[in-house]
């Protein structure tokens, strides 16, 4: 009975305490601590709407509404709603672009600890979105997420280790976070990581690791694994080359806009590997390519209207050269010695020695084997430049040297001259 009295004691001391701390509180401060309840609901109840009417992968009937309701769950302090709604304005989702407030949105949901918010900022900072470019910066909120484990902000982390963005080059330090972000299922690292086990870098090479992450990233979609498995189905890299099965994989990823995939299709057309030649069809994929900046297909497409057309199509010497230009502008050697020859011989274009040996000496200045020989064929008989045999034969050894038949042929023309003398 005592141990009882006193337990009903303390019950009332407890009830009195509280019922004078609230007694003291001002009314507006007790029904805001209600109010704030009741916020945090609303704002959930509208975000939950709007997430209703996204559902499913084509665009709501509706976005106004859905901007509307997001807008509206924000400006109640809900932290998903206000990251998702500066997606929209940091990419002219539904609104009209603005950067500047969508880095402002995704601020106030990390301040409310929104750690894929953390990321959002570190893109932000990456890629210029609201905010001057700053790697270092962007590293620290890709830091911040990547440690809480936020797989996105440990995929761009370790984007930043291996480029060497924002942070000294960090090879092994690339891999310790894309193997996080791998092992959370992010596609985007899967295919980072398998990369990395292909070609040895920060990690010792092993290829059957690498296709299988290859095939986990293309599993879900991921546009670059599906190229890559198609790449290694083709040259037999890593797993049993089948022409068959490369050009499904090279297909799925061309349809989806994939630049490099469709240059490889293009060339399997060319080529007739896995599918009936089609120097129609390849041209299509090279164009698609090429118009996307892919260096080696914007080459290919002045190689198509200067010879490969298999005769479906007149030659467009001006095309070629129009294609090789742009391919040759981004340093591709083998586009600047293909423009050369055309500005040497004046095809397509009209001739200028000057600038064909200027074009040879920048793709020769990267080791481009056919470039060697043609500039030390110039020298060795003044062709463009002051005969000077001396340096010709030089550079014909030295591509030579490494296989280059037509130097080599013109070294044995150059030795039977002398020998016939």
């Amino acid at each position: 009975m005592k141990a009882r009295i006193i337990h009903t004691s303390v019950v009332f001391v407890v009830t009195f305490i509280v019922a004078a701390l609230f007694s003291s509180v001002p009314g507006s401060l007790f029904k805001q601590c209600f109010a704030d309840d009741s916020a945090a609901e609303q704002a959930e109840a509208l975000f939950q709407q709007a997430q209703k009417l996204c559902e499913g992968d084509d665009e709501p009937e509706d976005v106004d509404k859905v901007i509307a309701l997001y807008r509206q769950a924000a400006e109640l302090g809900h932290s998903e709603a206000q990251r998702i709604l500066g997606f929209c304005y940091s990419h002219g989702k539904g609104v009209p672009e603005d950067k500047a407030a969508g880095f402002e949105l995704y601020r106030k949901s990390a301040d409310q600890g929104n750690i894929a918010a953390l990321a959002d900022l570190g893109d932000c900072y990456y890629y210029g979105y609201g905010v001057p470019v700053d790697k270092a910066e962007a590293v620290k909120w890709y830091l911040k997420a990547a440690e809480k484990g936020e797989p996105t902000g440990q995929n761009m982390l370790g984007l930043c280790y291996m480029e060497g963005y924002g942070v000294p080059q960090n090879a092994k330090e690339a891999v310790k976070w894309w193997t996080k972000a791998a092992d959370q299922g992010l596609s985007a690292a899967q295919f980072s990581l398998g990369s990395v086990y292909m070609l040895g870098a920060g990690v010792k090479v092993n290829k059957k690791e690498g296709i299988k992450l290859f095939q986990k990233a293309a599993d879900q979609g991921e546009i670059n694994a599906i190229a890559a498995l198609g790449e290694c189905y083709l040259q037999g890299n890593g797993v049993k080359q089948d022409f068959t099965k490369a050009v499904e994989l090279l297909h799925k990823a061309a349809e989806k806009g994939h630049p490099r995939a469709q240059y490889d299709l293009a060339t399997c057309y060319i080529n007739g590997d896995g599918v009936t030649k089609d120097y129609e069809k390849a041209k299509v994929w090279y164009l698609k390519a090429a118009q996307q900046g892919d260096v080696y297909a914007q080459n290919m497409m002045g190689l198509y209207y200067s010879q490969l057309n298999d005769g479906n199509e007149a030659k467009n010497l001006e095309e070629a050269v129009k294609w090789w230009t742009k391919a040759a502008d981004q340093g591709l050697p083998s586009a600047q010695f293909n423009l050369a020859a055309a500005y040497m011989m004046g095809v397509g274009v009209k001739a200028n020695m000057a600038e064909g040996i200027k074009l040879l000496q920048k793709s020769a200045d990267q080791e481009y084997l056919d470039s060697i020989a043609a500039l030390g064929m110039c020298y060795y008989l003044g062709r463009g430049v002051p005969v000077d045999k001396a340096k010709g034969l030089e550079l014909l050894r030295k591509a030579a040297k490494k296989g280059q038949v037509r130097a080599k042929q013109m070294l044995d023309d150059i030795e039977s001259e002398k020998n016939d003398q």
